[in-house]
């Protein structure tokens, strides 16, 4: 009796140790983000640093490429494996990409560059993208959807929120630009 008691003792013990292991390996895991761009579209990114309205109209080929992908795979992938999975992971990519062109509003609005062209064509393309997700979600069976809907309605508020930034963001841009405070150049602007 005394033995069991010793033996479940240790198993105790070993749980208490293996816990921080398993919380370690989970968090390192998370943080090991797959990048939702391919290294071609990260060399078009990089030439683009100085160039916010090409580099805003880049982010906007790259996040219709994601969309373009997700309605071929719902159309033509019926067969398809893990379809599910991977509507799943060209969504969290699209919706990485709507964050990555926040960051970038953000950068270039806060030094006062003119991005109203790139702005101009991102508010166009959140229409496009709205009724795009509206469409997948629609056309989606439920026993899929159920496996993305998460990450569904996180691109949906995405767009919503970047079109509501992006309209807020050329409103103030068109401002500036009447009070001729707007730089035409971002290299200007480097430290």
């Amino acid at each position: 009796m005394k033995q069991r008691g010793r033996l479940r003792q240790r198993r105790i013990g070993l749980a208490w140790c293996l816990i921080p292991l398993l919380l370690m390996l989970i968090s390192s895991a998370a943080a090991q983000k797959r990048d939702p761009l391919n290294e071609k579209e990260i060399d078009e990114m990089r030439e683009t640093a100085d160039a916010p309205n090409k580099r805003l109209e880049l982010m906007v080929k790259f996040a219709r490429a994601r969309l373009k992908a997700i309605e071929e795979l719902q159309t033509n992938g019926k067969s398809a494996k893990n379809r599910p999975l991977q509507l799943h992971d060209l969504l969290e990519d699209f919706t990485s990409l709507l964050d990555e062109i926040a960051d970038n509003l953000d950068m270039y609005g806060s030094r006062k560059v003119d991005m109203r062209k790139g702005l101009t064509l991102l508010i166009e393309a959140n229409s496009e993208w709205k009724l795009r997700l509206r469409r997948l979600k629609e056309q989606s069976p439920p026993e899929e959807l159920e496996q993305y809907s998460f990450v569904l309605t996180n691109a949906t508020e995405a767009v919503d929120d970047m079109g509501d930034d992006a309209r807020q963001e050329l409103q103030q841009q068109n401002k500036l630009a009447h009070e001729k405070k707007l730089s035409s150049d971002f290299s200007e602007h480097r430290n």
